[in-house]
């Protein structure tokens, strides 16, 4: 008999097993993501260079809205409903030097640029949570709307993260530091 329904892997379940520990020595790689949302402001701990989309994942928040935490490329970059607002905390621009790649890479060229992204009065700082690699204390905002394409300055809810795949949800993540065993 094949289920009728599917659920997601509870994310408490899943955690309690990938959580990442850091060691004393890895204090100096740990950078603070601070995400702004309609519920307030949420603070995760990573570890420098970790994926962004992957990072906030793993730690029980997604940078998806409503239904696209189901319906996303996984990390492609050609969905676009990631769509994160990125500040550096040390010099309040675009993340200069805080994220890597510091400019938009060609995916998130062509996918914000390309409805719904797009509009003249998108951010200049809208970047792509799978797209960039975390070297520095930021501040992320989540908009409105399926990709967070939302232009004015209304904040989304905050949405756990569901990994209805597990472990496949990071199989496209190649940059991000791996777990020492």
């Amino acid at each position: 008999m094949i289920p009728q329904h599917r659920t997601a892997l509870s994310i408490s379940q899943y955690h309690s097993s990938t959580t990442r520990q850091f060691s004393a020595d890895q204090n100096d790689q740990i950078v603070t993501v601070s995400l702004e949302t309609s519920s307030g402001t949420k603070e995760l701990q990573i570890q420098k260079g970790e994926i962004l989309r992957s990072a906030m994942l793993r730690r029980g928040s997604s940078p998806h809205n409503g239904r696209a935490r189901l319906i996303n490329c996984r990390g492609l970059g050609t969905c676009g409903t990631c769509a994160v607002e990125i500040e550096s905390s040390a010099n309040n621009n675009s993340g200069g030097g805080a994220v890597e790649p510091n400019e938009r890479n060609t995916k998130e060229n062509i996918r914000l640029n390309f409805p719904p992204h797009g509009s003249s009065d998108q951010s200049t700082n809208l970047r792509l949570a799978c797209q960039v690699q975390v070297m520095d204390d930021i501040t992320i905002r989540k908009r409105t709307g399926f990709w967070g394409q939302d232009t004015t300055s209304e904040l989304a809810d905050e949405y756990n993260a569901e990994l209805w795949f597990g472990e496949l949800e990071y199989v496209l993540d190649n940059k991000s530091p791996r777990e020492e065993e």
